[in-house]
C-alpha cells in the first residue's frame, strides 16, 4: 500500500512529528531537502524532532559536483533549462490573455443560455493550453533524455546508482520545501520518480507540490502585484487528482469569487486542495484517509472542507 502525507509549512507550527508517529515504515529515514539549497542538509532539527536518525541525499550539493566534473551533462543540462524557462515566458503570454478573457466573461451579464456555453469554451481554451504547455515541456525533458544516454559520463552515473541505491533501502522519504523548480529538477536528474512511487513519503510546502501530476505555481498577494497561476511542470505524478497549495490562506485572494472558481474549474477534476500551518492529508492508495486543516475550492469560489473516504 503506498502512502504519501502532505503537510503544510513547518514554521511556526510544526505537525511532521505527529505525521511521522502515524505513518508505518521499516528502514532507515531519508531526507530530500535539495529545495533548501545552500541550506541543504541542515537537518539537526529534524532528526531531533521525530527522534530518529535521518540521512539526508544531499541531492543539489551532489548535483553541483556532477554538473562541475562533467562538461558534457552540465552543457546539456543547461540548454534543457534556457529552453523551459523560455517556454515559460511564451506560455505566459499566451496564458495572460486567455485568462483575462475567461475572467471577464465569468463577470459578464447577458443572456445566461449564450453566457454559460462562452464560458465554458473559455475555460476549455484554458486547460487545452496547460495542456499543450505540458506536452512542450514533456518533449524537453524527452530530448534531455535522450541526448543524456549517449553521454559517457561515469562520476554522474556512479553518483546516480549511489543515490538511487540509497532511496531503493529507504523505509520512509521525507521532503522538503523550498525552491520547487530546483527541487524537481535534483529529483528528476538523479531519476528518482520510478523509485519514490512506491516508498512511504511525508512531504510538505514544494515538497508536497512536487507529488502532484502538475506543479502550479500561483501568488494572488506577490509584493510585485498578483501574478496568474500556471503550470511549472508534470510532477512526479505519486497523487492523483490533487493540487496542492502551500500558504494557501496568504497566496490566494479569497476575497475574489470569480478568479477563485475559475482556479477551481481550470485544474479541475483535479482538487486544487490548500495547505496551511497545520494542515495535513493522508492518502493511502490514493484514497483520503485522514485529513485536518486542508480545504478544497470549489466551482462556486469558496472552500469547503477536505473529508477523508
Amino acid at each position: 500500500m503506498s502512502v504519501q502525507v502532505l503537510l503544510g509549512p513547518q514554521s511556526p507550527r510544526p505537525n511532521l512529528v505527529s505525521a511521522v508517529e502515524t505513518t508505518a515504515f521499516d528502514g532507515p529515514v531519508l531526507s530530500i531537502t535539495a529545495g533548501w539549497r545552500d541550506s541543504e542538509g541542515e537537518i539537526d532539527d529534524i532528526a531531533a524532532d521525530i527522534g530518529l536518525p535521518v540521512q539526508d541525499l544531499g541531492l543539489y550539493q551532489k548535483a553541483e559536483t556532477v554538473l562541475a566534473n562533467e562538461p558534457e551533462l552540465n552543457d546539456l543540462q543547461r540548454e534543457r533549462q534556457e529552453k523551459l524557462q523560455e517556454l515559460q515566458k511564451l506560455y505566459r503570454i499566451r496564458l495572460n490573455c486567455s485568462l483575462a478573457s475567461a475572467h471577464t466573461l465569468l463577470t459578464t451579464e447577458g443572456d445566461d443560455e449564450l453566457l454559460r456555453l462562452e464560458q465554458r469554451a473559455a475555460i476549455s481554451q484554458l486547460r487545452a493550453l496547460d495542456r499543450h504547455h505540458l506536452r512542450r515541456i514533456a518533449a524537453i525533458h524527452a530530448n534531455f533524455d535522450a541526448r543524456r544516454a549517449s553521454l559517457d559520463i561515469p562520476k554522474a552515473t556512479a553518483a546516480r546508482d549511489e543515490i538511487r541505491s540509497l532511496v531503493a533501502s529507504a523505509g520512509l522519504v521525507l521532503i522538503a520545501g523550498g525552491h520547487v523548480a530546483v527541487l524537481i529538477n535534483r529529483i528528476r536528474l538523479f531519476g528518482l520518480q520510478s523509485l519514490l512511487r512506491d516508498k512511504p513519503i511525508i512531504a510538505w510546502s514544494a515538497g508536497a507540490m512536487v507529488l502532484g501530476e502538475r506543479i502550479v505555481l500561483f501568488h494572488d498577494n506577490a509584493p510585485q502585484g498578483a501574478r496568474n497561476a500556471e503550470v511549472l511542470d508534470a510532477g512526479l505524478g505519486l497523487v492523483d487528482k490533487f493540487i496542492p497549495l502551500p500558504h494557501a490562506h496568504s497566496r490566494l485572494d479569497w476575497s475574489d469569487a470569480t478568479r477563485m472558481s475559475l482556479f477551481a474549474r481550470r485544474f479541475a477534476p483535479s482538487r486544487c486542495c490548500t495547505l496551511d500551518f497545520g494542515s495535513m492529508i493522508r492518502l493511502e492508495s490514493g484514497r483520503v484517509a485522514a485529513v485536518a486543516g486542508s480545504s478544497v475550492i470549489t466551482r462556486s469560489g469558496k472552500k469547503s472542507s477536505l473529508v477523508a473516504r
